[in-house]
């Protein structure tokens, strides 16, 4: 669903769609409840495939401008600063499993990929939510030994297979599903984004019910085929109705705009958000506060901060050549996307 913002012909449902993997994350961080009926527990279903999902979109919108090996060799170098920021900031020290080296390495896979024909996409992204779990019990062993030895090519094995909460093997499975879904997302109007919302969502819906009636447990990160399922067709819906709502304030796009700055820079919101807790971790217990950033204020105020953050970068540097935001700006000049 394409609609243009002050000049920039964008979709906007997917800049909001990237707001709510933003706050999704935020949840999943530092919420320290599930909320009513458990529903903020979806956030750890929900922050990772989203972001990966829209990894996959983004990689196909800019095939309309880029050939395959323009968008490759940008997509390396995007990967290899994704991977370093990543290392970098885990340094810091925060209570958080850092996710950008495992978005690294998949803007790296699905560059050519989005490339080949849609049911080619598609077949690729069954073949990795079929053998997601066994990948990740297959690699285990040789990552540990890896580890032993001190050996780099642990990393390899983590980010591709073994990570704890995330494996770029896994996230595959959503971003070439996202591949597909870019091909339509300007095409099909107001009925096909009300369609893929509420179908996505229903079939969310029955999986929820299936696994949290007939399992004895249903949990994120377990890179399950059920698992990897339901968090799919939870972030199609996220996707579908996120454009829904663009479409709606199409002639108030106005109303949107901090959501919609968010959702542009959401790579420094990020490393912000782990400033913030790598600080609040490092001096909340000389003041007496609790060492775990777990708290509806600190909730509120990743929320209110990237907004805040977001909004004003927009308005003061909206029209500027470091419009997209500080990392976005700096990341598109290196990898030619500027």
């Amino acid at each position: 669903m394409k609609t243009a913002t002050q000049g920039a012909g964008r979709i906007i449902g997917v800049d909001l769609a990237r707001c709510l993997a933003l706050i999704a994350m935020y949840v999943a961080h530092v919420a320290p409840g599930a909320g009513p009926v458990g529903v903020l527990n979806l956030s750890e279903f929900v922050t990772a495939p989203l972001f990966a999902l829209l990894i996959g979109v983004s990689a196909y919108l800019s095939t309309e401008r880029m050939s395959f090996p323009v968008l490759f060799a940008s997509s390396v170098v995007r990967g290899i600063v994704l991977i370093a920021i990543g290392l970098y900031i885990n340094t810091w020290d925060a209570q958080v499993d850092i996710v950008l080296p495992y978005l690294g390495v998949l803007s790296v896979l699905i560059a050519p990929l989005v490339f080949l024909p849609a049911w080619l996409l598609g077949g690729i992204s069954l073949l990795s939510w079929w053998f997601a779990a066994t990948a990740l019990t297959y690699f285990t062993p040789a990552y540990n030994e890896q580890v032993l030895s001190g050996s780099y090519l642990q990393y390899a094995y983590q980010w591709f297979f073994t990570g704890t909460h995330y494996q770029a093997f896994t996230l595959l499975a959503y971003a070439c599903v996202g591949g597909i879904l870019a091909r339509a997302l300007g095409e099909w109007g107001a009925a096909g984004d009300a369609v893929t919302a509420v179908a996505a969502t229903g079939v969310a819906g029955l999986i929820y019910w299936y696994a949290t009636t007939e399992l004895s447990e249903f949990l994120p990160y377990t890179a399950s085929r059920l698992e990897i399922a339901f968090a799919l067709f939870l972030s199609i819906a996220a996707l579908g109705w996120s454009c829904l709502l663009a479409r709606m304030f199409a002639s108030r796009a106005q109303v949107l705009d901090p959501l919609v700055a968010a959702g542009r820079m959401t790579l420094s919101l990020y490393v912000l958000q782990i400033g913030v807790l790598a600080l609040y971790t490092r001096y909340a217990p000389a003041y007496g506060l609790p060492y775990n950033d777990d708290s509806w204020w600190m909730l509120a105020l990743l929320i209110a901060l990237s907004l805040l953050f977001a909004w004003s970068w927009d308005r003061l540097l909206g029209r500027t050549i470091a419009r997209r935001g500080p990392l976005e700006s700096l990341l598109a000049l290196v990898t030619g996307r500027s």
